[in-house]
C-alpha cells in the first residue's frame, strides 16, 4: 500500500521502503543544467545534498572550531576549485569527499542554482543533488566539528527565526537565519537554502 505526503506543493509517493523520485524529477526541472564556462579565476562551489528516502533532509556541516576561516559556522560541503579538478562540480564532489566522506558514487546531479558571492566576493556555484541516505560519512576532524541533517518538513513547517541585512554593492540583501537543534543557519548558506525552498515552493501539484 502507498502512502501520500504533501511538500511544498508537490505529492510525494511511497511504498514500504523509499520514498519515489517525484520530488527530485520536479525539482530537477526548475535547475539550470547549462554548461558552465571555463575556470578563470578563482572560484568555489558547494553541494546542496538531499538524502532519499521517506523524509528527504537538507545535508549541512558546522565547521571546526579551530579553523581560521569561518570557525564554527554552518556551511554546505565544498570549496575552491584546484587546477587538477576538471570543472566546479568536480571541485564540488572532491570537497565533498574530503570534508564528510561520501563518493560520488553515491551522488546524483540534479542540477544547479545561479552562481552568487560571499561577503569576501568569491564566486560559488552551488549544485543540487539527492544522495543515498544509508552511505556512511566520515567527518573530517581537521575540517568539521559535526554534520547534521534538516529535513524539509522542518522548513515547511518553519525554522527561520529572523532576518539579517547584508549590504553589497551598494545594495541591501535580505537573508533568513534558521536554528534547528541548536545549529544556526545564517549567511551565505541560509540564502542558498533559501533559494532552494523557493524553487521547491514553484513545483506545481
Amino acid at each position: 500500500m502507498k502512502s501520500l505526503r504533501l511538500m511544498f506543493g508537490v505529492w510525494l509517493i511511497w511504498g514500504r521502503d523509499s520514498l519515489s523520485h517525484s520530488l527530485f524529477n520536479a525539482l530537477s526541472q526548475h535547475l539550470i543544467h547549462d554548461p558552465l564556462d571555463l575556470v578563470v579565476q578563482p572560484q568555489a562551489a558547494v553541494l546542496v545534498l538531499i538524502s532519499r528516502g521517506d523524509n528527504p533532509a537538507v545535508l549541512y556541516t558546522k565547521r571546526a572550531a579551530h579553523l581560521r576561516q569561518h570557525p564554527g559556522e554552518v556551511c554546505f560541503p565544498g570549496g575552491m576549485w584546484e587546477s587538477g579538478d576538471a570543472d566546479l562540480f568536480t571541485t564540488a564532489q572532491r570537497e565533498t569527499h574530503e570534508e564528510i566522506g561520501l563518493p560520488a558514487t553515491e551522488i546524483q546531479l540534479l542540477g544547479r542554482l545561479p552562481q552568487s558571492h560571499t561577503r569576501a566576493g568569491t564566486p560559488v556555484t552551488p549544485f543540487v543533488a539527492s544522495f543515498n541516505s544509508s552511505a556512511p560519512l566520515l567527518p573530517s576532524p581537521h575540517e568539521l566539528d559535526s554534520v547534521f541533517s534538516v529535513p524539509l518538513m522542518a522548513f515547511n513547517e518553519g525554522i527561520q527565526v529572523r532576518e539579517d541585512k547584508f549590504e553589497r554593492g551598494g545594495r541591501v540583501f535580505s537573508v533568513p537565519v534558521y536554528h534547528y537543534e541548536g545549529y544556526e543557519i545564517w549567511g551565505f548558506t541560509a540564502a542558498v537554502t533559501a533559494q532552494l525552498l523557493r524553487l521547491l515552493a514553484r513545483v506545481p501539484c
